[in-house]
C-alpha cells in the first residue's frame, strides 16, 4: 500500500512539474549572476561550433556587443526576457539557419496552454498588412471596424511610428549576412507573431492610418479564442505533411511547376512527370517562391532532373576535409564528418544529370522565401546557365550557408534553447557581393496597387516572354 501511495505522489509530482514548464520560462526570475553566466555559454558554444561565426561581424565587434548586453543586465530576468535581448544581438551574425526560443514546444502541456494561452487571438490577424522598405499598408480588413479600407497606409500602432515597428522586426530576425528578403518574406507572408510580440501581446492595438490626406484612428480587439479547441488543432496540424510538387499544364507548350518544399518527400507520381510528361513541354515555369528549403540531400536529387551537364552544387570548406582524416573524440566534429561523408557517398559532390532530365526552356521563380536548400537550387541552376531567374534576391546566401546537422544546446539557468548548425556550404563560384542572396536575371518590384490587384508580376513576365517567343 505504502509503495502505491508512492507513485501516486510522485506521479503528481511530475504532473504538477510539467504544468509549472511555462511558469519557469514566463514568470521565475533569473538572477544577473546567473543570465550573465548564461550569455557566456551560449557565446562559448558559438565560438566552439560555428565555423563562419566572424564572417559578418568582426570578433571585435561581436565581444563588444556580448559584453555590452552582459553590463545592461542590472535586473533579475525571465528566460523569455532574455531571449528578447539576444534576438537583435545574434541577428548581427548573419546566420538565417541559427534558431533560438525560450521555450520547447515538446514539452507544453495542456496546463500550460490553460494557464499562459491568450483568451484572444491576435488583432492582427484580422489583416491582411504588406511591409513596403520603411512603410506599412494595409491590403484587406477583416474586422469589424470599417474605418480602416484598404490601401490605407498604417502610420503607427500604439503610438509606436511604422519605421520603428520594422526596424524593430528588422533587428529581431535572422537572415543570410546583410539579406533582407528573408526578413520582409515572414512580415509580408508570415502570422505575424514577432509584431504582435513588439506591442507585448496586447488584446487591444490602436492604428493610425492615412489615406491621401486624410489621417483617421481605429482599435482593433483580439477576437475570443477556444484555447481548448486551438490546442486540438496544433495537435492535428502537427501530422499534415506537405506535398512536394504542384503540376499544372496551362497550354500545349506550357508547364508550371511548384516546389513547395525540400522537406517533403518525392513520389513516384513526381518522378512519372519526368518519365511521360514534362519531355514534351516546351516551357516550364519552375517556381521556387517562398520555399524555405529543407533537406539538402534531396534538393541535389532533385536537381539531377534539370542540369544539362555534371555539375559541383557545393563545396566543403577545407578545415572540415582536412578534419575528416584525424580521429576525433568530439561527438559533434563526429555529426559533421558522417554528414559529409553520406553525402559524397550519395555521389552530391559532382551531380550528373538524370537520362529523364528536362532539356527544354526554364523559367526559374524567386523571392524572399527562397532559401537554404532551395536558394543553393536556384544558384545551382544559374551557374549552369540553365534558365531565366525572374522575382527578387533569395533569401539564403549566394556565398554559403550553415546547416546540415546542427548542435543542439541548452542555457544551464534559463532554459533558452538553440541551435548551430555544423556543416558549411560553400557554394561555387563565389559572388563577389558579400552577405546577399542569389540575384534574379529579371528583377521584380511589388507596389501597393500590385498588392492590391493581387497580380503575379513575375508570371505576368514569363507568360508575356513565352507570348514574345513564338
Amino acid at each position: 500500500m505504502r509503495y502505491c501511495c508512492t507513485l501516486i505522489f510522485l506521479c503528481l509530482l511530475v504532473n504538477i512539474s510539467k504544468a509549472q514548464y511555462l511558469y519557469h520560462q514566463l514568470e521565475e526570475k533569473h538572477a544577473v549572476s546567473e543570465v550573465r553566466k548564461d550569455i557566456d555559454q551560449l557565446y562559448a558554444d558559438l565560438t566552439k561550433h560555428h565555423l563562419k561565426l566572424y564572417q559578418y561581424i568582426k570578433k571585435g565587434e561581436l565581444d563588444f556587443k556580448i559584453d555590452s548586453l552582459k553590463s545592461a543586465i542590472h535586473q533579475p530576468l525571465t528566460s523569455a526576457a532574455l531571449y528578447q535581448h539576444l534576438l537583435p544581438v545574434l541577428s548581427q551574425i548573419g546566420d538565417g539557419h541559427l534558431k533560438i526560443d525560450f521555450f520547447e514546444p515538446a514539452k507544453l502541456t495542456e496546463s500550460d496552454y490553460l494557464k499562459y494561452g491568450k483568451p484572444y487571438s491576435s488583432p492582427f490577424d484580422q489583416l491582411s498588412l504588406k511591409f513596403i522598405k520603411d512603410k506599412i499598408f494595409l491590403t484587406e480588413n477583416r474586422s469589424l471596424n470599417k474605418n480602416l479600407g484598404a490601401g490605407s497606409e498604417i502610420v503607427s500602432i500604439n503610438n509606436i511610428k511604422a519605421v520603428d515597428i520594422i526596424k524593430t522586426a528588422l533587428q529581431n530576425s535572422f537572415s543570410d549576412g546583410y539579406n533582407n528578403t528573408f526578413k520582409y518574406y515572414f512580415l509580408n507572408y508570415g502570422n505575424l507573431d514577432n509584431v504582435w510580440r513588439i506591442f507585448k501581446n496586447k488584446d487591444s492595438l490602436k492604428m493610425v492610418f492615412q489615406n491621401g490626406d486624410h489621417i483617421d484612428s481605429a482599435y482593433l480587439i483580439g477576437k475570443p479564442y477556444d484555447i481548448k479547441n486551438a490546442l486540438q488543432t496544433s495537435k492535428l496540424q502537427t501530422n499534415n505533411k506537405s506535398q512536394f510538387l504542384n503540376y499544372k499544364k496551362l497550354d500545349t507548350h506550357t508547364a508550371y511547376l511548384k516546389v513547395n518544399t525540400f522537406t517533403a518527400k518525392m513520389e513516384q507520381y513526381d518522378v512519372d512527370l519526368f518519365n511521360n510528361t514534362l519531355s514534351k513541354t516546351q516551357n516550364l515555369i519552375l517556381d521556387l517562391r517562398n520555399n524555405t528549403g529543407g533537406d539538402i540531400f534531396l534538393m541535389c536529387h532533385f536537381l539531377k532532373f534539370f542540369i544539362n551537364k555534371s555539375i559541383k552544387p557545393i563545396q566543403f570548406p577545407h578545415e572540415l576535409i582536412k578534419g575528416m582524416l584525424l580521429p576525433t573524440l568530439d561527438s559533434n566534429r563526429k555529426k559533421q564528418i558522417k554528414y559529409v561523408k553520406e553525402f559524397n557517398k550519395n555521389a552530391y559532390g559532382n551531380l550528373i544529370p538524370f537520362n529523364n532530365a528536362y532539356k527544354n526552356k526554364l523559367y526559374i521563380l524567386i523571392n524572399g522565401g527562397t532559401f537554404s536548400a532551395a536558394s543553393i537550387f536556384a544558384n545551382t541552376l544559374a551557374l549552369s546557365q540553365r534558365g531565366i531567374l525572374i522575382g527578387e534576391e533569395t533569401g539564403g546566401g549566394r556565398n554559403n550557408i550553415n546547416a546540415g546537422t546542427y548542435f543542439n544546446g541548452k542555457l544551464k539557468n534559463t532554459g533558452v534553447t538553440y541551435s548551430i548548425g555544423l556543416v558549411p556550404f560553400n557554394l561555387p563560384l563565389p559572388s563577389t557581393t558579400i552577405g546577399r542572396g542569389v540575384m534574379p536575371d529579371v528583377k521584380v518590384n511589388y507596389t501597393l496597387v500590385d498588392y492590391l490587384a493581387k497580380r503575379d508580376l513575375e508570371m505576368d513576365w514569363v507568360l508575356k516572354d513565352i507570348e514574345k517567343n513564338k
